[in-house]
């Protein structure tokens, strides 16, 4: 008997975690998705990796090594980890997503587009980088938009992050003489370079934002400082914020990676610059 249940044991281990999870999730819905994402490869892996820190005659060593991956794969893959990684850094705009006044010129960096597959542009996941810029300008809070940056990481030729932009922009109906596009940066610190020459050509531009993902704001900040500009920070695309407590996010999901990375390679740019 004893000699089943060791063989049992990581099967029942995975068993007993699943039974306490949909036992607090308090709701069918919620027991639906926490089952749902339990399916999903991260969860799968994360039941799979549980398994076979129980498994019957492992050297202690590598029992630890392999409940170190299941404790790290958790805390990776956690929405709440990753929402107060990223709170940790946007907290400072927290109630600054209105202007004082209005702005003269809005910098928007890129990193808000998509293309389909049809090659025109769209909204893409952080798209409030695109529309609350238009949202200002349409409203009379900004007189000119200047959109930078290109992307280096596809295949065939780059994409001109700034013409994309620009081309939303137009279609919601912004005058394309109102748009400066900065084509030719790559990464942030080329971006703040190219914007303060801009400025050096437009003295009389004496109000000047920066809009960007929250998250991204401190680093973009800190390298327009570095370049002897101080602008408005104007921030978009907020990713944290109360989550409730509910073991629909105590499961390893892509929300979690998604949120933990961001986090984490903000924070390596700005050591590593």
């Amino acid at each position: 008997m004893k000699r089943l249940f060791l063989r049992l044991l990581p099967l029942l281990s995975i068993v007993a975690l699943v039974i306490a999870l949909l036992t607090m999730s308090g709701s069918e819905l919620i027991a639906k998705k926490v089952l749902a994402h339990l399916l999903m490869p991260a969860g799968l892996i994360w039941l799979a990796l549980l398994g076979l820190v129980n498994t019957p005659g492992l050297p202690w060593k590598q029992r630890a090594t392999l409940s170190f991956i299941w404790f790290a794969y958790t805390l990776a893959g956690s929405p709440y980890l990753g929402n107060a990684l990223l709170a940790i850094q946007e907290s400072p705009f927290y109630g600054k997503e209105a202007l004082a006044e209005p702005l003269d010129a809005l910098v928007v960096l890129g990193g808000g587009t998509s293309v389909t597959p049809g090659g025109n542009p769209s909204i893409g996941p952080h798209g409030d980088r695109i529309l609350k810029p238009a949202q200002l300008f349409l409203s009379g809070n900004c007189r000119r938009l200047v959109t930078t940056g290109r992307s280096v990481t596809e295949s065939g030729a780059d994409r001109l992050l700034s013409r994309e932009t620009s081309q939303l922009w137009q279609s919601l109906g912004i005058p394309a003489d109102a748009i400066t596009e900065l084509s030719e940066p790559r990464n942030t610190a080329e971006e703040m370079a190219a914007v303060a020459i801009l400025l050096k050509a437009h003295p009389e531009w004496e109000k000047v934002g920066l809009a960007t993902s929250a998250s991204h704001l401190p680093r973009a900040l800190d390298e327009a400082r570095k370049q002897g500009l101080e602008l408005v920070p104007v921030p978009c695309d907020f990713r944290s914020g109360p989550l409730p407590s509910t073991p629909l996010y105590l499961v390893p999901q892509a929300r979690g990676f998604r949120d933990v990375q961001t986090a984490l390679w903000e924070w390596l740019g700005r050591v590593a610059r």
